[in-house]
């Protein structure tokens, strides 16, 4: 009868080990599956929000167009252009050198 007891003591600690390790594995598997879903939402919303480059490319790209208008009757007229002008040469350029670096980053989605 004592060494029954003893058996079943024995065969319960061993039970309640393995029920605990069960538990952390399957408490593993639901923090990763979490995990993923939190990484899938990031990356959805990052795609959503990269998609700005056309709007900075088609802004970049216009006020360049614009820009070379004004730089070819300036040159018609024999005046100088303006003198703000190679400022918003460079904020174009820069629009569009920005579009083109963030339509890279989009492009890896």
């Amino acid at each position: 009868m004592r060494t029954q007891r003893r058996v079943f003591e024995k065969l319960s600690e061993t039970t309640k080990v393995e029920l605990a390790s069960e538990k952390i594995e399957l408490s593993l598997a639901d923090d990763i599956r979490d995990m993923a879903k939190r990484g899938q939402q990031i990356q959805k919303d990052l795609k959503k929000n990269l998609n700005v480059y056309n709007g900075l490319l088609r802004a970049g790209g216009t006020m360049n167009k614009k820009l070379a208008e004004v730089e070819k009757i300036s040159k018609e007229l024999g005046v100088k252009p303006p003198t703000e002008f190679k400022k918003l040469q460079e904020i174009a350029d820069k629009y569009e050198e920005q579009g083109n670096a963030i339509k890279k980053v989009y492009n890896l989605f």
